[in-house]
């Protein structure tokens, strides 16, 4: 029997290591507090749609869950496979399109609502 720190470790593991525990996209710290350990998610950076591996370790990036779902099926490398040589590139062009809907500079229905809400409340953004 193999002792487990010999095992290979999951692509889970090795993804959430590279990142140093933090969404690859914002910089959140997943280790912070348990609910954001709980809503974090290891994200598929060319969409399974698009025939982005699953245990492929440059395919996969530890993300926050308000990312990953702003992300949603975005291809930052249409026409090719997230390799080790653009893994950086790919991450980067999904953290520029990530920050773009966050900003509401693209327009999302998350946006929309977002702001639509805030006005309703009669709230600032970053009001609690």
């Amino acid at each position: 029997m193999t002792h487990p720190a010999e095992e290979p470790r999951s692509t889970y593991y090795q993804a959430f290591v590279r990142d140093g525990h933090k969404c690859v996209y914002c910089g959140k710290d997943i280790l912070e507090s348990f609910d954001s350990f709980s809503a974090s998610h290891l994200d598929h950076l060319k969409p399974r749609k698009e025939n982005g591996p699953c245990e492929d370790v440059w395919n996969r990036v530890t993300a926050c869950g308000v990312c990953n779902n702003l992300k949603g099926s975005y291809d930052p490398v249409p026409g090719a496979m997230v390799t080790e040589d653009n893994f950086a590139e790919a991450v980067a062009a999904a953290r520029e399109y990530i920050r773009q809907k966050r900003s509401g500079e693209t327009a999302t229905s998350y946006y929309r609502d977002y702001e639509y809400w805030l006005k309703e409340s009669g709230r600032n953004a970053g009001q609690a």
